[in-house]
């Protein structure tokens, strides 16, 4: 027995150190944060979430930007039509409120509100924009699914990243991750796009800073 225990120490000690557990890693997203245009992605064509809403309205492809024609118009991800008529990719709406919503939806992943403020429960961690619409996400794997837009997300941790799968907003696939630099403490909001019509896969990444309030 004591040869089997000394055995069974060793092979404990030659294994790589755990991922840090999700309380702790949750805990360095929670709190308010700023959208910091200089460093972030597809800031020209942010429209009625940025303060610059209708600057360089004809530039909104530049740096990342989704769509042709600005926040709600254009060939989104995974189609032709976008965002427009017959809605997101492939799939048409029932009424145009749906149509509203899933494109409310595709706008809170691509170009997410300026203002965040991020919070954790004992099982979700909830992502609020500026207008008061949340995102929440379970953790643990667990898919959740928005009975409105009826777009659906699996959520895990990824060491020190929080990696959401979303399915519902087109023929594609979608990876949203939240993540805070251990040497700037920004939070990066990245979408990775894959599948569609795009042959390419595509990254957009929005930084964050932390505002005084949270950090104090």
């Amino acid at each position: 027995m004591d040869l089997l225990s000394a055995l069974f120490a060793v092979s404990l000690a030659a294994q790589p150190p755990a991922s840090p557990p999700p309380a702790a890693t949750a805990g360095s997203l929670v709190g308010a944060w700023t959208l910091n245009k200089d460093l972030s992605d597809a800031d020209a064509a942010r429209g009625d979430r940025g303060s610059d809403a209708g600057r360089d309205s004809g530039d909104s492809g530049r740096r990342g930007g989704y769509g042709g024609g600005g926040r709600r118009g254009g060939g989104g991800f995974g189609g032709r039509g976008g965002m427009g008529r017959g809605g997101i990719g492939n799939s048409a709406p029932a009424n145009p409120e749906d149509t509203a919503r899933l494109r409310d939806a595709m706008r809170d992943v691509m170009e997410p509100s300026d203002r965040l403020t991020i919070v954790q429960t004992e099982s979700m961690i909830l992502v609020t924009g500026a207008d008061g619409r949340t995102t929440r996400l379970s953790p643990d794997g667990k898919k959740i699914k928005d009975e409105n837009t009826h777009v659906e997300r699996k959520t895990k941790w990824d060491g020190g990243k929080l990696v959401s799968e979303i399915s519902g907003l087109g023929p594609g696939k979608m990876t949203q991750t939240f993540a805070v630099d251990p040497e700037s403490h920004q939070l990066r909001v990245s979408v990775l796009m894959e599948g569609g019509r795009s042959r390419q896969p595509r990254t957009i990444t929005h930084v964050y800073d932390q505002t005084k309030e949270s950090r104090e």
